[in-house]
Parts: structure tokens; C-alpha cells; sequence
């Protein structure tokens, strides 16, 4: 009965292996498309971009993105070209992006600041423990919080079918390392998480309005490539909380997600776990 009870305690642990084997080479080598078109027409922007015709490059840029989804590296290039023709919201909009797919790269930071400095727009460095937090990508960080939990189940389970069982105090060492591991993943995870209800405001003359309609009073008048978080939306206005000031109103077209999506009632964090945000689907980090 015993050696029964250990047979099927070794078949679970082995499936078990199995499968956290099989979801990890998933997660570390994703299915990517075929882009060798794709990384011809990002050439050619390229060399778009280098003799100066900005509006050509964004052109090649945006049929990239339609073909191929997008990229850390791709979005910083267009952000560059919309920088050189002085569109501040979409410039702004771009780094933003491009600083979501791949936060710890020092270009995008570096421009970034250097386009907000130039633009006139606020410009505070994080504190410390949103450094800590950049230097993985949402995507990172949960992948990290669920090998984490992976392993401390894997140890658990090796604990509880071992025949000679392992040291104490070293279990509950890497027991404690892989929990705490999990909590940090789990906190940056959910951080990350609320950033993707932030917004860059592309109109010229955008202004803050009490009510979401036309007639409604205007307010305070909001910098073109300003960072705004978004409450939620009603028709075609969006309730806003700027990192200044009072919360207010704006027209959609005033404003654009830094996360894309095609439905704009889906982006509020009341109705986020329904969204299907497809235009991120083929998201990918640049090294």
C-alpha cells in the first residue's frame, strides 16, 4: 500500500516536471513570425530616416508595425522621426511605448528625457524603487514571478516524495528565497500593471473639460505630449488625471493609450480583464 502510494506520488511529481518543463521552453522561445519583408521596409525606413525624409520613414515604419506587430526598437525609431518634425504628442507617445516594451534601455530613457526637456514637458526621475522596477518588462517580471512559484512547488512536491529527505533549514532557505522571489515579481508585476492605464495627450490645443460633452465648461488648457492617467471613458471623452491639477475630460482624438487598443471602453481598469488588447499581440523586446 505504501510502495503504491509512492508510485503515484513519483508519476504526479514526473508529470509535473513535465509540464513545468514544457511551459518554460514556451515562455523562453515564443513562436515568432517570419519577417524578412518586414525587416526590409524597417531598413528602408531607415535609410528614410537618415536622409532626412521623416515622413517617409514613419510611413515604412507603420507598415511594419501592421505586418509584423510591434518591437521596442521599432517604436524608438519612429519616435525619432516624429522628434525631428517636432510632433511632440507622437514623439512622446512612441518613447513612452517603445520605454514599455523595454524598460531598462538607456537610448530610449536618454531621449525620452531629452525630448520632454526640450518640449517644455514635466520631467522628475523616478524614485528608487521604480528604478528597481524598470529594469524588467511586465512580461519579465511575470514570467519570473511564475518559474518562482514553479520551483517552490517543484520543491515541495520533491520534499514531500523524497526518500531521504533533504536538510531542514537549507529547505526552508531556498523555500523562503523562492517565496520572497514570488511576492517581489507579484508587486512589480501589479505596478507594471497600472502603467498600462496611462496615456499621452497628441492634441495641440487639448483642454480639460468638467463634463464629457461638447458644451461642457472648459478647464485648464494640457500640454501636447503630457503623461496622463486614464480613469475611464464615456462616448467620445475620456476622464483624465493629469499628474498636476484636477481629473477632467478630454476628446479621444485629443488623446492616445500608451498600450493600443481598439476599443477604447476596454482600456479602463474596471473592464481590463475583458480586453483583448490584438494590436500588442505580436509585442516583442528588442535586445
Amino acid at each position: 500500500m505504501i510502495t503504491n502510494a509512492i508510485a503515484v506520488r513519483r508519476m504526479i511529481v514526473t508529470h509535473l516536471l513535465f509540464a513545468g518543463t514544457l511551459v518554460f521552453l514556451m515562455c523562453s522561445f515564443p513562436p515568432t513570425a517570419a519577417g524578412a519583408d518586414a525587416e526590409a521596409i524597417f531598413s528602408q525606413g531607415n535609410q528614410a530616416y537618415t536622409e532626412g525624409k521623416f515622413d517617409n520613414a514613419i510611413a515604412l515604419y507603420t507598415d511594419v508595425m501592421r505586418s509584423a506587430g510591434f518591437s521596442a526598437s521599432l517604436l524608438y525609431n519612429m519616435a525619432n522621426a516624429y522628434y525631428q518634425k517636432k510632433d511632440v504628442g507622437q514623439a512622446i507617445l512612441n518613447y513612452e511605448r517603445a520605454l514599455f516594451l523595454d524598460p531598462g534601455n538607456p537610448d530610449i530613457k536618454a531621449n525620452l528625457y531629452r525630448a520632454k526637456k526640450e518640449f517644455g514637458l514635466k520631467n522628475e526621475p523616478p524614485p528608487n524603487w521604480k528604478k528597481a522596477r524598470n529594469t524588467l518588462s511586465l512580461d519579465q517580471w511575470t514570467w519570473l514571478g511564475s518559474m518562482s512559484l514553479a520551483a517552490f512547488s517543484i520543491l515541495f512536491l520533491f520534499g514531500c516524495v523524497a526518500q531521504k529527505k533533504p536538510s531542514r533549514p537549507l529547505f526552508r532557505v531556498i523555500g523562503g528565497a523562492f517565496v520572497l522571489l514570488f511576492l517581489v515579481s507579484g508587486t512589480a508585476t501589479t505596478s507594471r500593471y497600472m502603467d498600462m492605464n496611462q496615456g499621452v495627450i497628441t492634441g495641440d490645443d487639448a483642454t480639460l473639460r468638467v463634463s464629457p460633452f461638447v458644451s461642457a465648461s472648459k478647464t485648464t488648457r494640457i500640454k501636447d505630449g503630457e503623461l496622463v492617467r486614464i480613469a475611464k471613458t464615456y462616448k467620445d471623452f475620456v476622464l483624465v488625471k493629469p499628474s498636476e491639477g484636477n481629473s477632467g475630460w478630454i476628446a479621444k482624438k485629443e488623446i492616445e493609450p500608451v498600450i493600443p487598443v481598439q476599443d477604447w471602453d476596454k482600456h479602463v481598469p474596471e473592464t481590463r480583464n475583458k480586453t483583448n488588447d490584438s494590436l500588442w499581440a505580436h509585442a516583442k523586446n528588442s535586445g
